[in-house]
């Protein structure tokens, strides 16, 4: 299991934010809600005038799925982590599942309100933050078991295949992408799409586009 926040999204609408979780119409394929009140966080953090109004991230995990009560866990675990001294009237947060990329992604939005002052909350201020977020990830997937990204045979596939070190022509990008998946196989730290996937992700590289016969 991983942690992503992602940059810059809480400028945006969080309508948009919303309607990309859950769809338009509460009909994207392989989501769920799982805590909070989608319509409430949105019109909350929409009507902040804070420069950065709603945080949203994700606990994105190489595992297809986990029983509820192991993800109800992880996500009170999560939240009183980041928001330690907070009780649960002091913030106002929404998880919503995914189980449409062949993997499980727990993500959440959080609008940048303290409840009870009225006053912006910062949940997470990378320089800050990002030491307590990974020791309590590793944390985490060792009592749960999870997959772990800091594995020495995953490292070295990432290692290997860097999107800061690659070279310029189009061509040799694909044939390096190509060799280091390839080894990957061979070695068998890769044995399906999601590997590949998840190798490439963890590399630095964003997935766009997936179909039956390609990934882009």
């Amino acid at each position: 299991m991983i942690v992503k926040f992602f940059k810059n999204s809480g400028g945006g609408s969080a309508n948009a934010t919303m309607n990309y979780l859950l769809g338009k119409e509460n009909e994207r394929e392989g989501a769920r809600l799982l805590s909070g009140d989608p319509e409430l966080t949105k019109r909350m953090s929409d009507s902040l005038n804070f420069q950065n109004r709603y945080t949203v991230g994700v606990l994105s995990f190489e595992e297809v799925n986990l029983p509820d009560e192991d993800k109800r866990a992880i996500m009170e675990s999560f939240e009183s982590s980041l928001l330690a001294g907070l009780d649960k009237n002091q913030y106002n947060m929404t998880w919503i599942e995914h189980t449409d990329k062949d993997r499980l992604e727990l993500n959440f939005v959080i609008a940048n309100v303290e409840l009870t002052t009225g006053k912006r909350l910062q949940p997470y201020f990378d320089r800050v933050d990002r030491p307590l977020v990974e020791n309590w990830k590793q944390v985490t997937n060792h009592e749960y078991g999870l997959t772990d990204p800091h594995d020495p045979d995953k490292a070295q596939a990432v290692k290997t295949l860097n999107r800061q070190n690659l070279p310029k022509e189009v061509q040799q990008v694909k044939a390096q992408i190509g060799q280091a998946i390839s080894h990957q196989i061979e070695q068998g730290n890769i044995t399906d799409r999601k590997g590949v996937i998840d190798t490439l992700e963890q590399a630095g590289f964003e997935i766009a586009r997936i179909t039956d016969k390609s990934i882009s």
